[in-house]
């Protein structure tokens, strides 16, 4: 199994859950709204509606754990329907996961 996680601009959330909606055999996925910096935190240039006054950028992350079958559709979605060719499109990364313990299963 692979998790992804992705961080992308919040404008992009709607269409990579569009994107997401489309893989046969995708069980789900977590969005978050969250606050961070990158590479360009010092290259401010006029008002930008996603940036906070404290210096933070708001992006959503995204979170798909999958199976290893799906992962490179997963990523090549959200790669697709995130990208706008300008700086601060976001990341994603990809980890192993062991296992994982549905827990409306009843304990061992």
């Amino acid at each position: 199994m692979k998790e992804i996680k992705a961080y992308i601009k919040a404008i992009k959330q709607d269409a990579v859950t569009r994107a997401l909606h489309e893989i046969e055999g995708l069980s789900g996925a977590s969005f978050s709204n969250i606050l961070g910096f990158g590479r360009g935190k010092n290259q401010t240039s006029g008002y930008n509606p996603d940036v906070d006054p404290s210096g933070y950028v708001h992006h959503v992350k995204v979170e798909v754990v999958c199976n290893d079958d799906l992962a490179d559709a997963v990523i090549s979605a959200i790669h697709h329907a995130a990208h706008t060719g300008l700086r601060g499109d976001g990341r994603i990364f990809v980890s192993s996961v062991e296992s994982d313990v549905r827990i409306q299963n009843e304990p061992s």
